[in-house]
C-alpha cells in the first residue's frame, strides 16, 4: 500500500511539474508565407508512412527497501518514416526511499522529424529521500532529421 501511494505521488509531482511546461515546437512551414511549400511537403510523404506518428517512452522506477538497488534502461525507437506531423514524450519517475537505497534510471526516446511539425516533450521526477540514498535519472528525447 504504501509503494503504491509513494508511486502515485510521485506521477503526481510529475504531473505537476509538466502541467506548468509548455512542449516546445519546432520546424514546420508558415501557411501564410508559402501555402505551395506546405503543399509539397505533404506531397513528399513517403509511401505507406502514416500522416502523423506518437512515440510514448514512460518508466517508473523505485528503490524502497533499506539498501535496495533498482536499475532501468528504457529505449524507444519511433522508426525511420517520416511523417507530417511528429510527437514524442519521454516522461521518467526515479525513486531511490530506502535507507541507504540506489536507483538508476535512463530513458532514451528516439523519434523522426516531422515534415510540417513536431513536438519533443521530455520530463522527469528524480528522488533520494532516504538517509544514504541516491539517486540518478537520465533522459534523452531525440528527434532524427
Amino acid at each position: 500500500m504504501f509503494r503504491a501511494k509513494t508511486a502515485l505521488a510521485a506521477l503526481g509531482l510529475l504531473a505537476a511539474a509538466s502541467a506548468s511546461a509548455v512542449a516546445q515546437d519546432r520546424g514546420g512551414v508558415s501557411l501564410r508565407n508559402s501555402p505551395g511549400a506546405v503543399l509539397n511537403r505533404v506531397e513528399s510523404l513517403q509511401p505507406g508512412c502514416p500522416l502523423s506518428q506518437t512515440n510514448i517512452a514512460v518508466g517508473v522506477n523505485r528503490a524502497m527497501a533499506r539498501g535496495a538497488t533498482a536499475q532501468q534502461n528504457l529505449v524507444a525507437n519511433g522508426g525511420t518514416c517520416r511523417p507530417l506531423v511528429s510527437t514524442q514524450v519521454a516522461a521518467g519517475v526515479n525513486l531511490a526511499l530506502g535507507q541507504g537505497s540506489a536507483a538508476d534510471q535512463s530513458i532514451d526516446a528516439h523519434s523522426p522529424r516531422g515534415l510540417l511539425g513536431t513536438t519533443n516533450y521530455a520530463r522527469g521526477v528524480n528522488i533520494a529521500a532516504g538517509r544514504g540514498s541516491a539517486a540518478t535519472q537520465r533522459i534523452f528525447g531525440t528527434t532524427g532529421r
